[in-house]
């Protein structure tokens, strides 16, 4: 399944905006489907696998999210390239970026953005991401996740508004709690309580 104007201009408003959601999780299937073909060690991380983890705490909570970042290690791109090419899955890089644009017309907002285990992620953050571990899988999802200590590192190293936001959904969701801070690096560990200081504080037990 992928992208058609035809069959978005079609679509009311919020029917739209689910077309989409449906192409992102279509994107990431056959992207992780391909990569097990293979034999490729991966972990969808980012907004997918939060919206994973929350889904398997309460689905109260679960936000759309725009894109599918995959963690790989640096010497399995190689062959992670070779194992797509038939799914018609295209490497580039923009603005030192590893990503697969989906399909010839395919653009890097919708495409599948990589995040290589042990290296820097942007020139803003302070840790390198964090090796990928095992993955956990679930009959819920196609595909291999972010183990949930390993996916709050990302986010925190990350360090971006989303990311703060998406580990409040996390807490609200009651995947996680206050003893989630012993399951990150100590340099983190800060970081992670004050950002569920924060959830806390401004959304405590609200309903919305």
């Amino acid at each position: 399944m992928r992208f058609n104007q035809t069959v978005w201009e079609s679509l009311p408003g919020i029917m739209a905006a689910g077309y989409m959601q449906q192409l992102l999780h279509s994107r990431a299937e056959r992207f992780t489907s391909a990569l097990d073909a293979a034999g490729i060690p991966y972990a969808v991380c980012g907004g997918m696998a939060v919206i994973a983890w929350v889904t398997s705490a309460n689905p109260d909570y679960v936000r759309n999210t725009k894109d599918v970042d995959i963690c790989l290690r640096r010497a399995d791109l190689a062959r992670a390239i070779d194992a797509v090419r038939a799914h018609e899955f295209q490497f580039v890089e923009v603005n030192g970026i590893p990503m697969f644009l989906d399909g010839p017309d395919g653009t890097p907002k919708h495409a599948i953005h990589i995040v290589i285990a042990g290296e820097s992620a942007s020139k803003w953050a302070t840790e390198p991401v964090p090796d990928l571990g095992p993955g956990v899988r679930d009959p819920a999802f196609p595909w291999a996740r972010s183990e949930l200590g390993l996916l709050l590192t990302m986010k925190l190293i990350a360090n971006r508004t989303h990311d703060r936001v998406h580990i409040a959904d996390l807490w609200r969701a009651k995947a996680i709690d206050r003893s989630w801070t012993a399951c990150v690096p100590e340099s983190l560990r800060d970081r992670l309580s004050e950002w569920i200081d924060t959830a806390e504080r401004e959304y405590g037990d609200s309903p919305h």
